[in-house]
């Protein structure tokens, strides 16, 4: 039903008299004029009345009230200060330890593990597309034999390059956890000698002996040493636990792991050219792009798509309505798989550069550590022999005592310096293997 005002308006059309206009050529009727009139009324009408409606407080939302700032007191500056009135002024006296027995893990079976273990590498190997099915005419939308021949290798490289990451990084961890438990024993054995020393020297200040200044000395250094042990229990802790997550491991046995290597290092050098040609070749990231380039099929574009997404969205292809795609024509569609395949050619050179200069710079950090670990190992020689010389002058009755001490001491700081050293080279050779591809392969 027509509103009252519509009803009137209406009724002066019909009663209005028809006269014929002549506009542009052609005749234009009054009374056709009047009802497009009435019909830009009536949505004029209309929109006024929606925003009329919308004005109403029925039908609007009203926003609530900015939050006012929070009020904070005004304050004069001040000291800060550490509060320790809660913590011990003594020592405790011995150490826990640490446990008896432990899982015994090689680095082989580390990488093993690793490798197994690698995050989404079974199921890039499993991947259902890998296999063309029986009857190819009964599934159009599984890839056929050349296709999923293509998608097989590409996914196996990205499994590959997936399991020397994982092999690398377990190593790298594994040599941190060696290097812990070596470490925590030289910080035991100085703790010990820190004990013996600040013993004998209360007892000579209940004596009279002694000044008060030498024992409190030797209090902070065996405070000192008690918290680089306590600190080298939590890393040992949270190393154990991050190699236990990555070789799925049960994380709820009650033993450690124990590392087992001998942290030897090797003299030889690494020549770096003939490194770059064995990384270039056999590394699965670099063969990866290889692969796709080794075919223009529609399946190498699909997974060359997805690789240039992952590297950098802007770079993929954007999607559109696949009816679309069906209708382009076959040298529209060539032009595209040709611009895919130039940016995928791209990519592996860039790579490549990425990969020798890794290589490279791999060589000289693993000829850096030797060159460090030669260093301390000479200035371990040299502290044992002045120990040894100093012994000698105790075995004699001469009075050495704080020179024997302290001996003992550096000894034991030369021989942790060592131990950095070498666990440095062996995740140094690690990271080369890793930059050549060789850990998946090994």
């Amino acid at each position: 039903m027509n509103p009252p005002w519509a009803r009137s308006f209406s009724s002066t059309v019909a009663t209005a008299p028809i006269v014929p206009i002549l506009v542009g050529g052609g005749h234009y009727s009054t009374a056709g004029a009047a009802m497009r009139w009435g019909a830009t009324t009536h949505a004029g009408w209309v929109v006024l009345a929606v925003a009329a409606a919308g004005c109403h407080s029925h039908f609007t939302r009203t926003c609530p009230p900015p939050k006012p700032a929070p009020h904070l007191p005004v304050v004069p500056r001040a000291a800060v200060e550490a509060d320790v009135s809660g913590l011990p002024t003594d020592t405790p006296g011995r150490l826990e330890g640490r446990p008896p027995q432990y899982h015994r893990l090689t680095a082989c079976d580390c990488q093993t593990l690793a490798i197994r273990s690698a995050p989404f590498a079974d199921d890039l190997d499993n991947h259902p597309d890998n296999t063309a099915p029986n009857h190819p005419h009964l599934h159009p939308l599984k890839p056929k034999a050349d296709e999923a021949q293509i998608g097989r290798l590409v996914r196996g490289y990205a499994a590959d390059d997936s399991r020397n990451r994982s092999a690398g990084e377990a190593l790298e961890q594994f040599y941190q956890l060696a290097r812990a438990e070596g470490q925590y024993d030289l910080l035991a054995r100085a703790h010990a000698e820190l004990r013996t020393q600040f013993a004998a020297a209360e007892e000579a200040l209940r004596r009279g002996l002694s000044d008060r200044a030498g024992v409190d000395a030797l209090r902070v250094q065996v405070l000192d040493t008690e918290a680089q042990i306590a600190q080298l229990e939590a890393g040992l802790g949270a190393l154990d636990a991050g190699l236990r997550a990555r070789l799925e491991l049960d994380p709820g046995d009650p033993l450690p792991l124990w590392p087992d290597d001998p942290l030897r290092v090797r003299p030889d050098d690494v020549d770096p050219d003939q490194a770059v040609r064995t990384g270039l070749h056999y590394r699965p990231d670099l063969n990866l792009l290889r692969a796709l380039l080794s075919d223009n099929g529609k399946a190498a574009d699909d997974l060359a798509q997805a690789l240039l997404a992952q590297v950098s969205p802007l770079l993929a292809r954007l999607k559109t309505n696949p009816i679309v795609g069906l209708l382009l024509l076959p040298t529209k569609a060539k032009d595209r798989r040709e611009t895919t395949r130039r940016q995928v050619a791209s990519m592996l050179t860039t790579r490549e550069r990425q990969a020798e200069a890794e290589i490279r710079a791999a060589v000289l950090t693993l000829r850096g550590h030797r060159a460090a670990a030669t260093a301390k190992a000479a200035e371990v020689r040299r502290l044992a022999a002045r120990l040894q010389e100093i012994e000698k002058r105790a075995e004699a009755g001469q009075q050495v005592t704080a020179d024997l001490t302290k001996a003992k001491l550096e000894l034991l700081k030369s021989q942790g310096d060592l131990l950095k050293a070498a666990s440095d080279w062996k995740i140094a050779e690690a990271k080369l293997r890793q930059a050549m591809g060789l850990l998946v392969r090994e």
